[in-house]
């Protein structure tokens, strides 16, 4: 950790102990409670014949250590156009889902190879 000075609007320089995770340039954030750190994005990466591997469902870090909602440190993951926080119950949570659901595509995957199948079989 380093300690950085950012210059806010309403409350001058602000000196703060910077994570070493955080990667966000913090030249835009005019007023304290903007302050926000934000960590390098992983992303889930499906391999896709029409399009290669394609990256998606990424997930950081986020930290707003000013802000008056909350202050904690949350993970951040986009999901339907939108990013959401999640603390550590809900990240799991998701992770539960995210298993769920790849058993649902190795079920779809077994009815698509009959469906195929069945689809040359009639040609």
């Amino acid at each position: 950790m380093k300690t950085i000075t950012i210059p806010t609007a309403d409350h001058g320089d602000v000196q703060i102990t910077e994570p070493d995770w955080c990667t966000a340039d913090h030249t835009g954030e005019a007023y304290r409670e903007d302050i926000e750190h934000t960590g390098a994005e992983t992303h889930l990466v499906v391999f896709t014949p029409c399009h290669g591997p394609v990256r998606t469902l990424p997930i950081g870090f986020l930290w707003r250590p000013f802000s008056p909602t909350n202050n904690q440190i949350m993970a951040t993951l986009l999901m339907a156009d939108d990013w959401h926080e999640l603390d550590p119950t809900a990240l799991a949570r998701a992770a539960d889902a995210l298993v769920e659901h790849a058993t649902t595509l190795r079920v779809y995957a077994r009815q698509l190879a009959v469906l195929q199948h069945k689809a040359g079989e009639g040609q």
